[in-house]
């Protein structure tokens, strides 16, 4: 992947001509204000055959998704100053995450190139009691089912993390009611209304992945999710509360639980 950016600011200018103009500016205040126009990031997508790839998803941030007309070009305007994340993806391609950072007027234009990859569909599981299928089926699916069907949690299947189309897997964890997320750089931050803010040293959460406990915060932050992004996982399960935990992995402590399965047998 490579990127080629250029930035160049814009600039207003103002000429004034004429006597009455000048006698107007001394009776007025010497102050003036020139509104500063809004940074703008545009670009292009290109495959390594340098060929534009259209269709494909930008994000910046936490705006809107857009994605790339047929000439493979993106725009996002207006912009507020600052650092921001930009995440490219496309079926069949590696996807791409990189900053960019602006200031007020500013116009960032790249060109982004992707690399293929080999593009593993998700495992397909029949669920079937037959004997010549028990082989086959996912360890973790039966508890899954059973524990869905008592609905204490929130619970996504693979069709419901292909439908939330979330850039990554905190944001899907999001998706369940009264748990907020905040992405950074290298972690990921969660806040849940039962929790209190920034959960504390009396509560903790907890992040299990395929049935072993992976990760333990109290502060809400979480590396985990950056390591399994949605495209990994098959299954996701969100106990918030004391009382919705199930027993197999509840801790005393614990006011949140994030389940995530993969198609690991």
């Amino acid at each position: 992947m490579s990127i080629v950016a250029r930035t160049r600011h814009l600039a207003v200018t103002f000429a004034f001509f004429g006597v009455p103009w000048l006698a107007s500016a001394q009776q007025a205040p010497a102050r003036s204000e020139v509104a500063v126009p809004p940074a703008v990031v545009m670009g292009k997508i290109t495959g390594p055959d340098k060929k534009a790839l259209e269709d494909a998803e930008v994000r910046l941030g936490d705006a809107p998704a857009t994605h790339t007309d047929r000439k493979g070009h993106f725009e996002f305007d207006p912009v507020s100053p600052g650092l921001h994340e930009v995440f490219v993806r496309k079926i069949g391609y590696v996807p791409v995450r990189f900053r960019v950072a602006v200031t007020a007027g500013d116009l960032w234009d790249g060109t982004i190139a992707m690399e293929r990859t080999a593009q593993s569909l998700p495992e397909v599981v029949v669920l079937d009691s037959a004997r010549s299928l028990r082989n086959y089926r996912l360890r973790w699916i039966d508890g899954f089912i059973e524990r869905r069907r008592a609905g204490l949690g929130t619970f996504l299947d693979r069709v419901d993390i292909e439908n939330a189309r979330a850039f990554n897997t905190a944001k899907l964890v999001a998706t369940a009611p009264g748990v907020m997320a905040r992405t950074a750089s290298g972690w990921d931050e969660l806040n849940v209304n039962r929790c209190g803010n920034g959960f504390g040293t009396d509560s903790k959460a907890i992040v299990y992945v395929d049935g072993f406990k992976t990760e333990t915060s109290t502060t809400g932050r979480f590396v985990t999710f950056h390591d399994y992004s949605p495209e990994r996982l098959a299954a996701i399960e969100v106990y918030k509360g004391r009382g919705t935990i199930p027993p197999a992995y509840d801790d005393p402590q614990a006011c949140l639980v994030v389940l995530l399965w993969t198609n690991r047998r």
